[in-house]
């Protein structure tokens, strides 16, 4: 979540706070990798929104399959990896996003990484195995 690529490409369709609160919340991941509790208006507030900005950008990060949330039970489940952009969105991605898209896909290929270890590796839900971190909101 911390990579170029959500910057580059994710933000043109989450926008800047999901963009933001995405970075946020893999930076948590990389620093607490068993987790954390979270207050949803500290993490609001560490990026200048109201909490029901932020709540409704976490809503966002899981309509687009970046993080896996159920804010009724106030958990947010961060890999730490945000998937590449699935080919059905291509198309609405500018030039410089799909430039950055294009690179970034050429950088697996040319490690001899398939389609679906990329989408395993940089899956929201980690693959067997591969934990990255749980973040536990507490939701007031």
């Amino acid at each position: 979540m911390t990579d170029p690529y959500v910057e580059q490409v994710w933000s043109e369709f989450l926008g800047p706070t999901a963009t933001l609160l995405a970075r946020r919340l893999g930076r948590s991941v990389e620093l607490r990798p068993g987790g954390q509790q979270v207050e949803v208006a500290d993490l609001a507030a560490s990026v200048g929104v109201a909490p029901g900005v932020a709540v409704r950008a976490l809503a966002r990060l899981n309509r687009f399959e970046v993080v896996h949330s159920d804010l009724d039970r106030g958990v947010i489940g961060v890999s730490g990896y945000a998937p590449p952009v699935g080919d059905e969105r291509l198309f609405r991605l500018s030039e410089a996003g799909r430039t950055s898209h294009d690179r970034f896909m050429a950088d697996l290929d040319a490690r001899h990484v398939s389609p679906g270890r990329a989408a395993e590796m940089f899956a929201a839900t980690p693959a067997v195995g591969i934990d990255r971190g749980l973040v536990p909101l507490a939701i007031r």
